[in-house]
């Protein structure tokens, strides 16, 4: 940071940027104002964001700009830390040269051109150029700004939707001040690589900038380019660590996964069934606030209604996700999960729910269990079966539970199919519409995204990701059988094997 900009004659630190932070500041020299960095954990990213941010603040005094990130619980615990980070690598320090979910006028701050009506979501700069902190988890967060930069953090996550209604739009405004600043509505995005289809947009960044060569660049890196700033050996301690080649490959080489065309899930639709609404932002406090993870700030948890539980167990991996089904509405919300993996034990997991949502229980004590056939198990030198010791431990927390599972085999695989797939086409007002709170839920999405049908011909999922040493087992097929319990012990029968046959030939492979 120039002394300019420093109140205090701070020491400053020399920073040495290596290949990828070097071509971010070639950019910005050159007046690149649609830059998208794609790079591995371990690249620099946090250097990036320091690098930008100081610059626009640096520019553009008492001007407006936007952090954006996904919610504003990874704002608070993600982003803001690593922005810190960035920002004192320049020379920029908390308290001293800017301020966090307050006004700094009574430190001698300058103000800027449009003041907020809260501060508490605000990053103030003694020079009056504020940063606030936009999460797309609350519909409303960044309407009505008028803003003169953006960066986003985690871009990968973000939902282009609502990135375009609530942010990019904002990014309008213009001053005669600001006429010579080559950062002047700039829009900055840094990221690790997609892992599902929700981060396409920030993926097909890299043809935008190949089409706009003079206004847009696409950076991308792995975590060698930073190598002298890492541990010894770090690289490599994390490529046998890893239990995913496919985690490996993305978060730490940058290269994107693969992904599955034509799978078991083949009428899922992102755009449709996935969605972002979250948590009840006037709960959460500002920025700097403490936060402990509870569903009573969660938007989407309906009040009065039970709770369903849908298991998956394993010894390697035992996986949870919770959902709510709205009667009236005919719908499925799948709207939290949890997993526990060896040494864990499924008592485990279990405790992590009653953790979560003991808050729901002053409304709702009901918990209706959907499973696998494993559950009826005993383990050695136990008296009770797997989803009695479940249930014992719901009980003696005051929850009234129902296993809704028949006692028999897993459903059929051509069933199963037949079903889900059909639910998921939403063109029978019989079944339920499903939705994914994707906040809450991302192994589950990836689960399903990456479920492959066995075989050309053949409608049984492929479920060798939960034998794979490399596929990290969250993202195998797990999470997406808790699913697949939920949906046919709930719905089978609603629908004629022979109208799904019909369906099936002409809709689903026609």
């Amino acid at each position: 940071m120039s002394r300019g900009l420093s109140r205090y004659n701070m020491p400053i630190r020399e920073v040495e940027l290596n290949l990828m932070q070097a071509a971010v500041v070639d950019a910005l020299d050159d007046g690149i104002k649609n830059i998208y960095v794609e790079a591995s954990r371990g690249a620099g990213k946090s250097t990036v964001l320091g690098k930008v941010i100081k610059e626009c603040v640096k520019q553009m005094p008492k001007s407006t700009g936007i952090i954006v990130g996904e919610t504003f619980v990874q704002i608070k615990s993600r982003t803001l830390p690593s922005t810190k980070e960035g920002l004192a690598m320049f020379g920029l320090y908390e308290d001293i040269d800017y301020v966090v979910g307050r006004c700094g006028k009574s430190l001698g701050f300058e103000m800027p051109f449009q003041a907020p009506d809260s501060w508490h979501n605000v990053i103030h700069f003694s020079n009056g150029a504020i940063a606030v902190l936009v999460s797309l988890d609350n519909p409303n967060s960044g309407r009505g700004l008028n803003a003169y930069w953006v960066v986003g953090d985690e871009a990968a996550l973000l939902d282009y939707t609502r990135l375009f209604n609530n942010v990019l739009t904002t990014n309008r405004s213009v001053k005669k001040e600001f006429a010579n600043s080559k950062l002047l509505n700039a829009e900055i995005f840094v990221s690790s690589v997609a892992m599902t289809s929700k981060g396409d947009w920030f993926t097909k960044g890299e043809i935008f900038a190949k089409e706009n060569p003079k206004t847009a660049t696409f950076i991308k890196a792995n975590a060698y380019v930073n190598a002298y700033n890492l541990r010894a050996g770090w690289i490599e301690d994390m490529e046998k660590k890893a239990l995913s080649k496919i985690l490996f490959r993305a978060e730490i080489l940058n290269i994107r996964p693969k992904g599955v065309q034509d799978g078991f899930y083949g009428q899922l639709k992102p755009n449709i069934h996935y969605y972002q609404y979250k948590y009840n932002v006037d709960l959460l406090g500002g920025v700097a606030d403490d936060f402990k993870p509870s569903c009573k700030y969660d938007n989407d948890l309906v009040r009065g209604v039970p709770l369903q539980m849908n298991l998956d167990f394993g010894g390697k991996i035992n996986c949870m996700t919770v959902s709510q089904y709205l009667k009236s509405l005919n719908t499925v919300n799948f709207i939290k999960e949890f997993y526990r993996k060896h040494p864990d034990i499924l008592d485990d997991v279990v405790q992590d729910f009653i953790d979560y949502y003991e808050p729901h229980k002053a409304s709702c004590k009901e918990i209706h269990i959907y499973r696998d056939k494993s559950g009826a198990k005993k383990e050695a030198n136990s008296k009770t079966t797997l989803v009695e010791d479940v249930i014992n431990k719901l009980r003696a927390a005051g929850w009234k539970v129902t296993d809704k599972t028949p006692n028999t085999n897993n459903p059929g695989h051509l069933a199963k199919y037949k079903l889900i797939n059909y639910i998921f086409a939403e063109n029978d007002v019989r079944l339920p519409v499903v939705r994914i709170n994707a906040d809450n839920c991302p192994n589950l999405i990836i689960s399903m995204e990456n479920a492959p049908l066995k075989g050309d011909d053949a409608f049984e999922k492929d479920k060798s990701s939960e034998r794979s040493k490399k596929i990290l087992q969250e993202h195998a097929t797990h999470f997406s059988d808790t699913l697949d319990y939920n949906l046919y012990w709930q719905f089978w029968h609603l629908i004629d094997s022979r109208y799904q046959s019909s369906y099936l030939v002409t809709n689903l492979h026609g």
